[in-house]
């Protein structure tokens, strides 16, 4: 940001030779990576500052940045990309939610979301599951928005919407790796020695929560928050 003063109304569009260029009403901005240097503190207080602009001006403003906090709280709209191409156009909540592919997934969220590979199968009572790294889970409830092109699907989980559980109602277990306070929560790393893949789960808990490292915990997966990928090509393919 800047601070000037005799201007008016008038804001800096770039520098040319020993002065600015002015513009009377812009209707358009473009911030590239603007507080990428700046300490955490003042990264907070600029992003309001720019928030505020926003409001008051009512122009368009496109905003390139890495940092997932600056597009969801100052985004209307959030376009993702990866390797030049466009992953996913929504809101930010929207894309928070209901990613529409794996890498979306895995990029938008901190900390990262976890994933599972597993393998779509009929119960005995008739109603589809997934077997996940030895571990099977129930999908009744669960809508589709497409039918995946083979058995195999990718199941995101965010490490805010896993519950911890007593073991007999739990539909995984896991044992205590590293435990983070920070402050109001805990950042769990949960390790799952006999799983083939995606050995390690994060999970984000309760500061309140007494976990000793090393102790085995059983885990809950909130259905209404699971994210199902076609393993074939990465898209979502539940509702």
């Amino acid at each position: 940001m800047w601070a000037w003063s005799g201007k008016g109304d008038r804001f800096p569009v770039r520098w040319w030779g020993a002065g600015p260029l002015w513009l009377n009403e812009p209707r358009a901005f473009l911030f590239d990576e603007p507080l990428s240097n700046l300490d955490a503190k003042l990264r907070v207080q600029t992003r309001a500052e720019l928030a505020r602009m926003h409001r008051e001006l009512g122009a368009t403003m496109l905003y390139v940045t890495h940092d997932q906090e600056e597009a969801m709280t100052l985004g209307d709209r959030i376009a993702v990309m990866n390797e030049g191409r466009l992953q996913q156009v929504a809101p930010p909540l929207e894309v928070y939610r209901r990613p529409a592919n794996v890498f979306v997934a895995g990029f938008v969220g901190s900390p990262a979301m976890n994933f599972f590979h597993c393998i779509l199968e009929t119960g005995d009572n008739g109603a589809p599951r997934l077997a996940c790294d030895g571990s099977a889970l129930p999908l009744e409830g669960i809508a589709l928005a497409r039918e995946p092109a083979g058995r195999e699907l990718v199941l995101g989980i965010r490490p805010q919407d896993l519950e911890l559980v007593v073991l007999e109602d739990a539909d995984l277990t896991a044992r205590v790796d590293v435990v983070e306070p920070l402050g109001s929560e805990l950042l769990v790393h949960l390790a799952r020695p006999g799983a083939v893949r995606d050995r390690e789960l994060v999970l984000v808990t309760s500061a309140e929560a007494e976990l000793m490292e090393g102790t085995e915990v059983g885990l809950r997966l909130r259905r209404e928050r699971l994210h199902l990928f076609d393993a074939a090509d990465g898209m979502r393919v539940n509702r």
